[in-house]
C-alpha cells in the first residue's frame, strides 16, 4: 500500500467520524415541534343564574367526619346533564315555578361577568354550552379559565371539576381536559358556581387545542342542527310495536329506548286515541312487554312481561279501570290470544329436557344441533274468570298456534314433521281443533307453508308459504320458484282446494290479515326496496295499493271488528312513527313520534333512487344516500351496501347496517338489488337458485363501475364495499373477482359452501332453497367453484372480517378460514370478534363498539384517516 492510499483511507475515516459525531446536532437543528393550534369559544348559550344555598348545618361535621361545602355544593345537579339539550330560547329547568331558559351570549377576550350572591351561604349557578362540530375523530385539548368554580361536561358526561378560587390579582385558575371525540356534534356544558367573595374578579374564557393533524376538523356553533349519530340509534325512543282495539277506538303503542346505564333496552306501553292520537295512559316500569292482544269485545288490553324463564300475562280492562295479572309465572310462556266472546284465552308455554350434565350427547338427527330444538311448544285454554287452565296438545312434536274459529269452536294448528328424503327436509302438518272434544283433523300437509286464519264467516283458512307448496298453483315460471317469494293462498274448508290469490303480484307476502267483513284481504309485502300493504278484493279478484305515506309499512294490524288499521311507518331518513289507517277513507294518519323533540335538530342529507341498466337489459334497481351539504363540484368516498341473497336491502331507516349513519359520516351510500332478489316477481328471484354469486357478482361490479361512471363525484378510488351473511359471502367473493375496492367488510360471511352446508345450524336448510336439489357431492360448480376460500390468493383488497362468537346461522369458523388463508398469504386482512353474540349483535354496548369498528375501519382506507382506527385497536 503506497503513502497516498493509506492517506486517504485516514481521511475517509476521520470524515466518517466527524460526520457521525456531528450527527446529533443536526437533528437537533432539524426543524422545530409546530405548535399547537388553538381555538376560541365565543358564542354560548347561557341560562342563570339560579340560586343554590348551603343546607343548614353544612358546617357541621357529618358522621363520615366531613362537611358540606362548596364542592358538595358543585356536586349537586339540579337537572341530569345527559337530559339537557341547549336551544336557545327554551327551557332548561323550572324549579318552584321560576322557568331559566337560554339564551344566546358572546364572549369574545374573556369579558364574561357572572353577578355575585351577597350571603356567604348563596351561590349563582350559571349553565354555559355550545356545540363543537368534528368532521372526523379528533383529539385535542380543551382549557377553560376562570376565577370561579367550574364543571365541565361532554355529551352529557361530567368529565372534569375545578373547585378552587381566585381573588384579589390572582391569576385566575385553568381546567384542562383532554378529548377524543368521534365525527359529529359534541355538546360542551360547564356549570360555573359565584359567591359572595367581593374580591373575584370577573371572568371566563375557553379555548381548543390541537395538533395541525386537525386542522379544519373543528366548528363552533349554538344551532341546535346536529348531523345523525350512532347515540342517536341507540338511545333515543323508537315505536316498535302497535296494536289496535277490536272496535278500532284505541292503539296500543310500544315504545323501546337503549339504556347505556344498562346496556340493555327499556320499553313500555302508551295507550291512544285512533281519532286524535292523544295519550289515554301509559304503563312504564323497566319490564320487558311482548305479545300485546286485545280481545274481540269491550276495551279489554292483554300484554305479557318476563322475569327469566317465567312470564305472565297481564288484563287491563278500560271500562273497569282495573290493571291485575290473570297467568302468574309460567316457565317458558309463548304467545296467547282472546277467544272471539272473551270467555277463554289460548297461549302457549315449552317443556323442555331434562338437563344432560354427562357431557355425552346423541344427536337425534341433523335438527338436533340446535340448541332449541329439543324444546316442545303446547297449547292451553285459561278461564280469566276463574283462573282455571286446560291443556289441548301434549305428544313428542310442538304444536303452533293458529287462530280460532269465529263461533269458538274450532282452532287451527301446525306440527313440523322431518322428512330427509325431500327437500326441504321437512314439511308443516296443518289441522284443525274441535275446541268442545279436542279431536283434531289433518287437513293440509305441505312443505314452506304458515300462518292460518279463519274467515269471518269460518268457510277459508289464509295461509301463506312458498309458490311451490301447492304444485302450480302458486308459481308464474318454469321450473322451480324461489321459495321466499311467499305467496298467499285460500283454503276452502268445504272443498278442500287450494289457491293463490297473489300470483299476480310482484311483491313477495310478509303477512296476510282477513278485513273484517270478510270481503277484503290486507297483504303486506316487499315492493322492491320498500314494503307496501295491498287490499285484495274477493269480489272481483283485483288488488289495490294503500298509500301508507311511507317507504317501509311494518306491523299493519287491521282490527277486527271495524274499518281500521295501525301500523309501524318509515324509511330512508325517516325513523320509526306509529300511525293510524281509516280503511273507509283510505286515509294515513301519524299518531305517536316517540324521538320528534330530538329528530327536528337533526340534518339528513338528501337521497334518489338510480337505476343500472345491465347490458343484457336487466335493470338493477338501486338508491343513493348524500352526506350532509353535498356538493356535486366535490369528490366523495363510496359505501356499496348489498345482500344479493334472497332479499333486498330495505329502505328501513336504521336497522344493523344504518345507511344513514354512514352518509352523515361523509359516505356517499350506493344500495343495490341484484338478480335473486324477492321483490321484482318470480322470474327474477328464481335467478337465485344454484347462482351462488355467479350472475351476482358481475351485476355488482357493472353496475358499481356504471355508478362511478355517470357521478363524478364519487371517488373511485376510495369505494369500499360491505356486506353481512349471504352479502358477508358477496363481499369475499367479490375480492376473488376485482380489485375496483379500497375496503371493504365482511359480517358473518362464508368462505366455504361445504362447511356451511354441513356446519351451519339451518346451512342445508337455506341451502334446500339457494342449491336446490344440489349437493357437495353432485355439483362442485357451486360447493367449490364459488367458495371464496379456494380463491383466497386473488385477493388483494384490505377486508375486515367481524362475526358473532355464537352465531348459530353461519360459524365463525367461515371467517377464521378466510382470515387463516389471507394471513398466510400475507393479505392485508383484519379479524374482530364479538363475544357472546349470534348471527345479529343485540347486545347494547358491544353493538356500538361493532358499529364504529366499521365506520373507523372505512376510516382508515378510504379518507386516509386511521387515528380512530389506531385508537380503538392500539394493542
Amino acid at each position: 500500500m503506497n503513502a497516498t492510499s493509506t492517506l486517504k483511507k485516514r481521511f475517509s475515516a476521520g470524515l466518517l467520524i466527524l460526520l457521525l459525531a456531528a450527527l446529533p446536532l443536526q437533528l437537533q437543528a432539524g426543524p422545530a415541534e409546530q405548535e399547537p393550534q388553538q381555538l376560541r369559544f365565543t358564542e354560548w348559550l347561557q341560562a342563570g343564574p339560579v340560586l343554590q344555598i348551603l343546607p343548614a348545618w353544612h358546617d357541621v361535621s357529618n358522621i363520615r367526619g366531613n362537611t358540606f361545602g362548596l364542592r358538595e355544593l358543585m356536586d349537586t345537579e339540579l337537572i341530569d346533564p345527559a337530559a339537557i339539550d341547549p336551544v336557545s330560547g327554551t327551557e332548561l329547568l323550572n324549579r318552584f315555578g321560576t322557568p331559566v331558559r337560554w339564551r344566546e351570549v358572546r364572549f369574545d377576550s374573556g369579558d364574561a361577568s357572572f353577578s355575585r350572591s351577597e350571603n356567604e351561604r348563596h351561590f349563582h349557578t350559571y349553565y354555559l354550552a355550545t356545540q363543537l362540530h368534528t368532521s372526523r375523530w379528533t383529539e385535542s385539548t380543551l382549557k377553560l379559565t376562570s376565577p370561579h368554580t367550574l364543571a365541565l361536561y361532554v355529551n352529557g358526561e361530567r368529565m372534569n371539576t375545578k373547585t378552587s378560587i381566585q381573588t384579589g390579582d390572582a391569576e385566575a385558575g385553568t381546567l384542562s381536559q383532554k378529548l377524543q371525540l368521534e365525527r359529529g356534534r359534541h355538546t360542551i356544558m360547564v356549570k360555573i358556581m359565584a359567591g359572595s367573595d367581593a374580591e373575584v374578579s370577573s371572568g371566563f374564557s375557553a379555548e381548543l387545542e390541537y395538533d395541525a393533524l386537525f386542522e379544519d376538523a373543528f366548528a363552533v356553533s349554538t344551532s341546535p342542527q346536529r348531523p345523525l349519530s350512532l347515540t342517536h340509534l341507540m338511545t333515543l325512543p323508537e315505536t316498535t310495536g302497535v296494536s289496535i282495539s277490536a272496535d278500532g277506538t284505541y292503539v296500543a303503542v310500544v315504545v323501546r329506548q337503549g339504556n347505556p346505564d344498562t346496556g340493555s333496552w327499556d320499553n313500555w306501553i302508551e295507550l291512544r286515541r285512533f281519532e286524535t292520537g292523544e295519550t289515554v295512559q301509559t304503563w312504564r316500569g323497566g319490564m320487558r312487554i311482548t305479545g300485546i292482544n286485545w280481545s274481540h269485545k269491550d276495551h279489554v288490553l292483554t300484554y305479557t312481561t318476563r322475569s327469566g324463564n317465567k312470564g305472565t300475562i297481564w288484563k287491563i280492562d278500560l271500562q273497569a279501570g282495573t290493571h291485575e295479572p290473570i297467568l302468574r309465572d309460567v316457565e317458558h310462556l309463548g304467545g296467547h290470544q282472546w277467544g272471539p266472546d272473551n270467555r277463554f284465552l289460548l297461549y302457549t308455554a315449552q317443556e323442555r329436557p331434562a338437563a344432560n350434565n354427562t357431557g355425552v350427547h346423541r344427536l337425534d338427527g341433523m335438527h338436533d344441533r340446535y340448541p332449541t330444538w329439543r324444546h316442545r311448544s303446547f297449547i292451553f285454554r285459561l278461564d280469566p274468570a276463574t283462573g282455571a287452565r286446560e291443556r289441548l296438545t301434549a305428544g313428542l312434536l310442538s304444536t303452533g298456534m293458529g287462530s280460532i274459529s269465529p263461533d269458538g269452536t274450532q282452532l287451527v294448528l301446525s306440527r313440523t314433521h322431518v322428512d330427509y328424503s325431500t327437500r326441504p327436509f321437512t314439511y308443516a302438518e296443518m289441522l284443525l281443533m274441535d275446541l268442545r272434544t279436542l279431536e283434531t283433523e289433518t287437513i293440509i300437509e305441505a312443505p314452506w307453508i304458515g300462518g292460518g286464519s279463519f274467515s269471518p264467516d269460518g268457510r277459508h283458512i289464509l295461509l301463506t308459504g312458498s309458490p311451490n307448496a301447492f304444485g302450480d298453483t302458486g308459481r308464474t315460471v318454469e321450473g322451480l320458484a324461489n321459495d321466499y317469494d311467499s305467496q298467499a293462498y285460500l283454503f276452502d274448508l268445504q272443498t278442500r282446494e287450494v289457491r293463490s290469490i297473489t300470483r299476480q303480484l310482484d311483491p313477495d307476502v310478509s303477512s296476510a290479515q282477513w278485513g273484517h267483513d270478510g270481503r277484503h284481504i290486507y297483504i303486506t309485502g316487499g315492493e322492491k326496496s320498500r314494503t307496501a300493504v295491498f287490499r285484495y278484493d274477493l269480489r272481483n279478484d283485483r288488488f289495490e295499493r294503500l298509500d301508507t305515506g311511507v317507504d317501509v309499512t311494518s306491523g299493519f294490524t287491521v282490527a277486527s271488528n271495524a274499518r281500521r288499521a295501525a301500523y309501524i311507518g318509515h324509511g330512508i331518513n325517516d325513523p320509526h312513527k306509529a300511525y293510524t289507517f281509516d280503511l273507509r277513507r283510505d286515509r294515513a294518519t301519524m299518531i305517536h313520534f316517540a324521538a320528534a323533540d330530538t329528530y327536528r335538530h337533526v340534518r339528513f342529507g338528501s337521497s334518489r333512487d338510480w337505476v343500472f341498466t345491465l347490458e343484457d337489459g336487466t335493470e338493477i334497481d338501486g338508491h343513493v344516500y348524500y352526506p350532509i351539504d353535498f356538493d356535486d363540484s366535490k369528490t366523495y368516498p363510496v359505501i356499496v351496501y348489498y345482500y344479493g341473497g334472497t332479499a333486498p336491502v330495505s329502505r328501513a331507516f336504521s336497522g344493523r347496517y344504518p345507511k344513514e349513519l354512514y352518509a352523515a359520516h361523509g359516505y356517499i351510500v350506493y344500495v343495490l338489488q341484484p338478480s335473486g332478489t324477492t321483490g321484482f316477481g318470480q322470474e327474477f328471484s328464481q335467478r337465485h337458485l344454484n347462482d351462488w354469486g355467479r350472475r351476482v357478482s358481475g351485476e355488482i361490479i357493472a353496475s358499481v363501475n356504471g355508478f362511478l361512471d355517470a357521478h363524478t363525484y364519487a371517488d373511485r378510488e376510495r369505494v369500499g364495499a360491505i356486506g353481512a351473511s349471504f352479502g358477508g359471502f358477496m363481499t369475499m367473493l367479490l375480492l376473488t373477482e376485482t380489485d375496483m375496492f379500497a375496503a371493504a367488510v365482511s359480517h358473518a360471511g362464508i368462505s366455504n359452501i361445504t362447511s356451511y352446508w354441513g356446519d351451519g345450524f339451518w346451512g342445508y336448510l337455506y341451502s334446500s332453497v339457494a342449491s336446490a336439489n344440489s349437493f357437495p357431492w353432485d355439483a362442485p360448480e357451486v360447493y367449490i367453484d364459488q367458495s371464496p376460500i379456494f380463491r383466497a390468493d386473488r385477493v388483494r383488497t384490505p377486508l375486515l372480517l367481524l362475526h358473532g362468537l355464537s352465531d348459530t346461522n353461519v360459524p365463525p369458523s367461515e371467517s377464521m378460514q378466510f382470515f387463516t388463508a389471507l394471513t398466510l398469504l400475507g393479505a392485508d386482512v383484519e379479524y374482530v370478534t364479538i363475544a357472546d353474540q349470534d348471527h345479529h349483535i343485540v347486545d347494547y354496548n358491544k353493538f356500538m363498539l361493532w358499529k364504529n369498528t366499521i365506520i373507523s375501519y372505512f376510516d382508515r382506507y378510504l379518507k386516509e384517516q386511521p387515528e380512530w382506527w389506531n385508537h380503538k385497536y392500539s394493542e
